[in-house]
């Protein structure tokens, strides 16, 4: 049985237990394939953009003669009917990608649905996405791959929609209580540092970033 590179370990690990999944840009398929081997779920549909992504998944599936595990070609949710998942895991793309995925689905906001969302950037800009449409990060678990620190967000809708404050657009559910979690925090900080330089050099008010800085070292 294969094992998962960190970043989808760590999204396999938040996707609730008998959910069927549908993984939006599946690539290779490893996700949908570790989950059912696992047990976690009894089907996924593995959704790709692309056909060659999507030819690769279908190899890997067949390998492991697993038939539970639905294919389709499409764009984000375009390819996947409400009343067929109960988790939909998006993994390996941008923040803003991301939030359109969702932003074109709007019947994901049903809390009947579980989100599980890993940005390879603008993270903070999913996280207002997320709170300013009404959905509540119930978790987030940091991860490290490749020298690089990565956040993996749980979410689910609330209706209860507010935008966020800086420190919560830069580290959102993430405590200081594990190796990678203090990683991904002090990443933040040393940019709000940098920002912090850059207005000092032009004689410009730090006052605001030096709050944020104070709060995300705390």
């Amino acid at each position: 049985m294969k094992q998962l590179k960190t970043r989808l370990y760590t999204v396999s690990t938040l996707v609730p237990k008998g959910a069927r999944v549908a993984d939006i840009g599946t690539d290779h398929g490893h996700l949908p394939i570790y989950l059912v081997q696992r047990g976690i779920c009894p089907n996924c549909i593995a959704c790709d953009i692309k056909e060659k992504p999507l030819e690769n998944a279908r190899t890997n599936i067949e390998k492991v003669g697993i038939s539970s595990i639905e294919t389709r070609l499409g764009s984000g949710l375009e390819v996947v009917l409400p009343n067929e998942v109960d988790c939909i895991t998006v993994a390996g793309m941008g923040g803003e990608v991301i939030s359109a995925i969702l932003e074109n689905a709007p019947w994901v906001k049903d809390n009947k649905y579980t989100l599980i969302l890993q940005p390879m950037t603008s993270a903070d800009h999913l996280r207002i996405w997320l709170c300013e449409n009404g959905f509540s990060i119930e978790t987030e678990v940091a991860c490290e791959e490749n020298r690089k620190v990565y956040t993996v967000i749980k979410a689910v809708f609330s209706g209860e929609c507010f935008t966020p404050d800086e420190v919560f657009c830069r580290i959102g559910k993430l405590k200081p209580d594990k190796e990678d979690n203090i990683k991904y925090i002090e990443k933040q900080a040393k940019i709000i540092k940098s920002l912090i330089d850059e207005r000092s050099k032009e004689d410009l008010d730090t006052s605001l970033y030096q709050d944020i800085y104070s709060k995300l070292l705390t």
